[in-house]
């Protein structure tokens, strides 16, 4: 080659075979695995021949081959380097923890009644999803069970999955059960004479309820006057709210001054009923009579109770003339299942139901034994 005087010399320090850095790479399929995975080898590690590390200690890892064993490792994320002849490539490799996703809930046995809420074994990766065989109602976000409009029956298998990664599930099976009642003794009830007895309330805060409300008692009585059971007023036309028997023996209930609906049942036989009204504000009025829904109306419910007066009486005003027992208020309103128990739990010679059972203490502020 002649080279002229004045030409520039050619740069040959970095040709092929003449010398300088190797070229490294390291390559694996997947750049994070679940801790039970099964070993991961490089895709790519060139050239040949280099030694495999990690940081920070850890990760089961092979120094020659750069296999990685998961199991056994400690979930972290390590940076794993391949070093040939001084050089070297890195790769970012993450072991994930098996997520635990143990759960229970506080029995396998529920009643149908409110709600029930999982709990969460220590170390259970949480924000995960729920779900439960048909029948019972659950709140998928949540794990909340809605008992109450639950199928009485089972068992109900209820799954939980954590969110990821390492997602795992773990079921609990819960049965739906009825209602417990338990019972008291009831040997007494009062008598009224129907013209100048009567039981006076104190107007606590309890009693001044506007919202939902529910008034239950145990009548007997052959009369044919108007009778009252529970007023809260001054007068047939002024209270905040009255139930009372019809001259018919129809029950009927009263807000203010005027009456919503009345019972297609007559309780004037001289024989011992269940009579319950249920008031949902601006919903319905609904009675029961003997643990059936008696009747109900839905047409212009006032949407509060006024709380104007005062007293508070059981069989006054318009004055009840026979026997009662187990007067009891609500500050809510009763579902069926609900009055049912009250009146299932008393079909027992000489025992009441008792409203402090599961479900039915819920919202009670009053009840009068009348006597036990």
């Amino acid at each position: 080659m002649f080279l002229g005087i004045g030409s520039p010399i050619p740069e040959i320090c970095n040709l092929p075979g003449q010398g300088g850095a190797i070229e490294v790479s390291l390559d694996y399929p997947s750049a994070a695995v679940c801790n039970d995975a099964a070993t991961q080898s490089p895709s790519q590690a060139l050239p040949s021949g280099g030694v495999f590390s990690a940081s920070p200690s850890g990760l089961n890892i092979n120094t020659s081959t750069g296999v990685i064993t998961p199991t056994g490792s400690t979930p972290a994320t390590y940076t794993i380097t391949y070093t040939v002849s001084g050089e070297s490539s890195s790769f970012t490799f993450t072991i994930n923890p098996i997520q635990q996703s143990t759960f229970s809930y506080s029995s396998s046995s529920l009643e149908q009644y409110g709600t029930a809420s999982p709990i969460f074994a220590s170390g259970t990766t949480t924000g995960g999803t729920f779900s439960a065989t048909s029948g019972l109602v659950i709140n998928t976000t949540t794990g909340v069970l809605d008992l109450a409009n639950s199928t009485i029956g089972g068992p109900y298998t209820v799954t939980y999955t954590t969110p990821g990664p390492c997602a795992t599930s773990s079921t609990f099976n819960v049965s739906v059960t009825a209602l417990s009642t338990s019972l008291v003794d009831n040997n007494f009830a009062l008598s009224f004479n129907g013209s100048d007895e009567y039981v006076s309330i104190s107007n606590s805060a309890n009693m001044q309820i506007t919202g939902a409300m529910t008034i239950s008692a145990w009548v007997k009585t052959t009369s044919s006057n108007y009778q009252s059971v529970l007023i809260k007023g001054t007068s047939v036309s002024s209270a905040d709210y009255y139930f009372r028997i019809q001259d018919s023996g129809l029950i009927r209930f009263r807000l203010g001054n005027a009456n919503y609906g009345i019972g297609t049942t007559s309780v004037k036989d001289g024989n011992w009923h269940h009579i319950c009204v249920v008031y949902v504000p601006s919903t319905s009025v609904t009675y029961y009579v003997d643990g059936v829904q008696d009747a109900q109306t839905t047409s212009s419910i006032p949407a509060a109770i006024t709380n104007s007066y005062s007293n508070v009486e059981i069989g006054g005003i318009q004055n009840f003339n026979g026997d009662m027992d187990e007067v009891a208020v609500w500050n809510r309103a009763l579902e069926l299942a609900d009055v049912q128990r009250i009146y299932n739990g008393s079909s027992t010679s000489g025992k009441a139901a008792n409203l402090f059972s599961t479900g039915l203490s819920n919202g009670l502020v009053y009840w009068n034994r009348m006597g036990d």
